[in-house]
């Protein structure tokens, strides 16, 4: 399997429960079992080493990880894909920004972005202003 660019996006609580996700149409994966098992690697791994788990690498796919606020985000990236630092970071700035609307749209409106074009960090950080700029209530 070949994953382009910034393939999907998962965010979930610390218990494990997905809040939104996008981008997972041709990866087969139960969302709500990745949640649970990603939470239980993390918890795991504070207790084992003091620190969280980065990422992860799977056949042709890269999972980075990390915190946004009181959530985990996953962004998933081909091996190759040497923007995905970059994309990973951005998400989890916007993701944990004020006023950004955590739901799948919004996640695609983000992902549709970061694939687009490169973006600043100050564009990225623009996208936290979606909810108060768009009258869309979903």
């Amino acid at each position: 399997m070949v994953v382009a660019n910034l393939k999907g996006i998962i965010v979930f609580d610390e218990a494990g429960i997905r809040q939104a996700s996008v981008g997972l149409e041709d990866i087969h994966l139960n969302q709500e079992l990745f949640g649970s098992f990603m939470s239980a690697i993390q918890a795991y791994a504070r207790r084992s080493i003091g620190s969280e788990m980065k990422g992860l690498t799977y056949s042709s796919v890269r999972l980075m990880m990390g915190r946004a606020g009181e959530n985990y985000v996953v962004t998933l990236h081909s091996v190759d894909d040497q923007d995905a630092e970059w994309n990973h970071r951005a998400t989890l700035r916007v993701v944990e920004g004020d006023g950004f609307r955590l739901n799948n749209q919004y996640l695609e409106i983000l992902r549709e972005l970061l694939t687009e074009e490169k973006l600043s960090v100050d564009e990225a950080e623009t996208l936290t202003m979606i909810r108060s700029n768009n009258s869309y209530n979903a």
